[in-house]
């Protein structure tokens, strides 16, 4: 009897404890990021494209939803942070294209392993410290308000607001 299932694929990041920034709103948008990745990478050659998409739509509203938030509290949207989001969106569509266009789905597959090593740098980097931010300032993403807007910088915050960059 063949065996007709195929392998089944390795996943290269699953949510953890070690991803969570405890900002509610921000890790819940964090574990669907990771779960779509998770059925991108483990997706059969018939659905991997649409995973993607389905990916790439999520990633839109996700780091859409941080650069607003950002621009709400003073996190300057001209930072790293912002920058960062707008190369990773525009390889990952670059991807897709290249993927419907040209069949490549060897590209797709390790663009998805690629993101999956590159998230947990960025999430406990840049994203933690916004999410350090936006609770110092008790941003409400709901309503856009804040809890403590005495507590907003003086004027934009740049680099990507931690101590790692200017």
């Amino acid at each position: 009897m063949i065996d007709t299932l195929a392998p089944a694929r390795e996943i290269t990041l699953e949510w953890s404890d070690d991803l969570a920034l405890d900002l509610d709103f921000m890790d819940d948008t964090h574990r669907e990021f990771v779960d779509l990745l998770a059925a991108t990478e483990s997706a059969d050659d018939s659905q991997v494209l649409a995973c993607f998409e389905e990916l790439i739509t999520h990633t839109e509203g996700h780091f859409g939803s941080e650069d607003q938030w950002m621009k709400d509290t003073h996190f300057s949207s001209s930072n790293c942070h912002a920058m960062q989001h707008d190369v990773v969106l525009q390889v990952m569509r670059e991807g897709l294209k290249r993927g419907r266009e040209q069949g490549d789905l060897k590209l797709v597959r390790q663009m998805a392993h690629e993101i999956g090593i590159w998230f947990p740098q960025h999430a406990q980097t840049m994203d933690a410290a916004l999410a350090q931010h936006l609770r110092g300032v008790g941003y409400d993403a709901a309503t856009g308000k804040l809890s403590h807007p005495e507590a907003l910088p003086a004027g934009e915050i740049h680099g990507c607001g931690g101590d790692s960059c200017s």
